[in-house]
């Protein structure tokens, strides 16, 4: 990507990104990072205010109904506690003269002499004119009320799209009257602005509106205090001195109780109008810095860096930017009340970055391969891999699904697939991997027809740097290549390649060192994975060993030989077989079958050596073996053990449904549950018990066959029945 090239293709993101965020593309995303920060934001240093919320236990505490008359006792009150501003959340749209309790919350409002009350413009606000949004009506209280309120602001909420409410309009115009947002104009009063200076005092974002600095829910208690606690004088000495005190409802589905939505949840209305009070008091106010000329900017500089750096440092750059991003964002609210849309910087350099990963993607692959030999390395190579990977059929154990894979066989072919990568990468017909020690050598895989006419040990015998032979040995081998893979004082291994074919890597038909350095290059992982494959293989088989070896010390309990678990593990591998189960399925189901009786390892001996028939209590007990094992079995990774809980659970349920532990039937029954049940009765009918005396063969075969449909699924019982010679077999071997 030429530097040119970058600053055009920024330019263009910038567009894009520029024309998403203006018409609001990122508006969702944004809201969920400000309301994050916004909540690590709040107002935390004491605030002089005070919110009388009217709570729904007055009428208790106080013993009659709630009037006006009580907002005439809580003015006197506020009066005589020397409270410096009243603000009222509530709206008092009637007044009659000829009411008492009227004419007296009147005459309190008046001698009062400092209450403020609200004013509402049910209309939309669109219209503006500068910082003022014209209005065409306004709702307030009766106007005999409002001739002796101190002021009036409003109480007009600005939702943004997604309806939560994060800023206040500052000013509304009705008749060539201004409002002001209920807490400029407490700010203006209290430290006695004229209206005409306060205009440019107060930072307005691009709609008209401030920013709400909330009191956290957790704090907002403090400010609190209810109505009827402040009739009965239930407050410290001085608690509204020289406080606004904003009064309104906090009882929900209240006549004039708003809930209001806020990035901390839904609020009550007094609760927003407090904190918008405070954010002005405070002066803790919210700047939303627009990000036009820092996108442009940054444009233009992340061109510059992605051009200049390396991919593993325009990727430490593009994370470590985002986390900036974050934690600015962040910091910078919370410090200096700078937000800023970090959204469209974020965007832009993911697409960015995304598109340079592309592009070097794509550069690389172009420069490494060409059309026709990627198309003939991958079909070949998934030629070779699809006939070795045998995915596992899928086994149902209630409502879960386990699937596995022929892993052992894919193990045990890696050394070829290494050595066949390396040769259809490099061209070469025919090759092997070769371990040498103590003047012996070992061939650790081989493929082609050309190795058998070839002396290894003299080839290989005193190597110890990369050997060229591009000459003819005899008509089928035309040149040689012995490359050294790992050397070490007393192991080494070594790669022999035999007749090289000209390919995209080196134009030419005879080995070359850029060929050595390719095929080294290829090897050093492919040795270390085929070491890994080794290693897998002997933990397979550890822990096969302990798994049955364990079987055995269960068996041993209450049988005199381990054979049991021998011929019910055959039995189970023949059924799997003949049902049409891939190998590494039949395989799975016999590795697994030797743990069916784990659970009777907390059986009591008593119970389990018994020679008389169980007592039902005795019975109970017994019957508890499935869960038990399938207990001891659950939760691990392995997909034996995971098999064998499964064949644990539910070898003794019977497809009639009369079995335990949970009385499953036909197919609700997992199939190597019903595998496993049959082969453990036919053994158990076969063999001499503590309890009872086996059965002949023949017998047996007809108990099976009566069983059918009742104990055993039928299916499986014809496929035995039709094994009978191969089953004979495996009980003769097994004896």
């Amino acid at each position: 990507m030429k530097h040119i090239f970058k600053l055009i293709f920024a330019f263009l993101i910038f567009i894009l990104i520029f024309f998403l965020h203006k018409n609001n593309k990122f508006e969702k995303l944004e809201f969920l990072i400000y309301d994050r920060n916004i909540r690590n934001s709040t107002l935390k240093e004491d605030l002089p205010i005070v919110i009388v919320g009217i709570t729904e236990d007055f009428e208790k505490e106080i013993g009659q109904p709630f009037s006006r008359k009580h907002y005439s006792q809580i003015l006197k009150i506020l009066k005589q506690e020397n409270a410096d501003i009243v603000v009222f959340d509530i709206f008092f749209p009637y007044f009659s003269e000829n009411n008492k309790e009227d004419l007296e919350f009147l005459n309190s409002i008046k001698e009062n002499g400092k209450v403020i009350l609200p004013v509402f413009s049910p209309v939309k606000l669109t219209k503006r004119d500068g910082p003022f949004y014209l209005v065409d009506s306004i709702r307030g209280s009766a106007s005999q009320i409002e001739k002796y309120a101190f002021s009036l602001g409003h109480i007009n909420t600005y939702p943004d799209k997604d309806q939560i409410i994060r800023k206040f309009p500052a000013y509304i115009k009705f008749n060539e009257r201004i409002y002001p947002q209920l807490g400029i104009e407490i700010y203006r009063i209290r430290n006695k602005i004229n209206l005409l200076k306060i205009f440019n005092s107060i930072p307005l974002d691009q709609n008209g509106c401030f920013y709400i600095r909330y009191i956290s829910p957790k704090l907002i208690n403090k400010y609190f205090i209810s109505f009827s606690d402040v009739l009965k004088r239930n407050y410290s000495e001085g608690f509204f001195n020289k406080k606004t005190v904003i009064i309104g409802q906090t009882i929900v589905g209240a006549k004039n109780a708003d809930l209001i939505p806020t990035p901390f949840g839904t609020q009550f209305g007094v609760f927003v109008q407090a904190c918008a009070i405070g954010t002005n008091l405070s002066g803790k106010y919210i700047i939303h810095k627009s990000s036009f000329l820092y996108l442009l900017f940054y444009a233009f500089f992340l061109a510059i860096i992605f051009s200049i750096s390396k991919i593993y440092l325009n990727t430490f750059y593009t994370f470590g930017f985002i986390g900036l991003c974050f934690y600015s964002s962040k910091f910078l609210l919370d410090k200096y009340g700078i937000f800023f849309d970090v959204v469209p910087l974020l965007f832009f350099t993911i697409f960015y970055y995304l598109s340079f990963i592309f592009y070097s993607l794509f550069s690389t692959l172009k420069k490494l391969f060409q059309k026709e030999i990627i198309l003939k390395l991958v079909k070949q190579t998934e030629q070779k891999f699809t006939g070795i990977l045998n995915p596992v059929e899928a086994f149902r154990k209630e409502e879960m699904f386990f699937l596995g894979f022929g892993s052992e066989e894919i193990i045990e072919k890696t050394p070829l697939m290494i050595l066949k990568t390396i040769l259809l990468s490099s061209g070469i017909e025919s090759g092997c991997l070769i371990s040498f020690y103590h003047n012996k050598f070992e061939i650790i895989a081989k493929e082609g027809e050309f190795i058998e006419e070839i002396d290894i040990y003299e080839l290989i015998k005193d190597v110890e740097k990369p050997k060229i032979i591009n000459k003819s040995i005899n008509e089928k081998i035309k040149n040689i290549a012995i490359v050294p893979i790992l050397s070490f004082s007393d192991f080494k291994i070594y790669g022999i390649f035999i007749n090289k074919k000209s390919t995209v890597f080196s134009k030419t038909s005879k080995f070359t060192y850029e060929d050595i350095n390719f095929i080294q290059t290829l090897s050093i992982p492919g040795i270390i994975a085929i070491q890994n494959s080794q290693l897998n293989l002997i933990l397979k088989d550890a822990q096969l060993e302990t798994i049955f070896r364990l079987a055995v010390s269960i068996e041993y309990r209450d049988r005199e030989t381990g054979t049991h678990i021998h011929r019910v593990s055959e039995y189970a591998y023949l059924i799997a077989e003949k049902l049409g189960f891939k190998k590494t399925e039949c395989t799975l189901i016999k590795n697994a079958m030797p743990l069916h009786d784990i659970g009777k390892i907390a059986i009591p001996d008593n119970i389990l050596l018994k020679p008389g028939t169980l007592t039902a209590e005795e019975r109970k007990i017994i019957e508890k073996h499935p869960i038990i094992g399938a207990k001891m079995l659950e939760g691990s990774k392995s997909i034996i053990l995971k098999a064998a809980e499964i064949i644990a659970l539910s070898h003794h349920e019977k497809y009639d449904g009369t079995g335990y532990p949970y009385g499953l039937s036909e197919n609700k029954i997992p199939i190597y549950g019903r595998i496993a049940a049959l082969s453990d009765v036919f053994d158990a009918l076969t063999s001499d018990r503590i309890y009872k005396s086996s059965v002949d063969v023949e017998r047996a075969f007809k108990i099976i066959n009566e069983e059918k449909g009742k104990a055993f699924d039928p299916k499986l019982v014809e496929i035995f029945t039709k094994s009978k010679d191969e089953i004979i077999e495996i009980q003769k071997k097994f004896s």
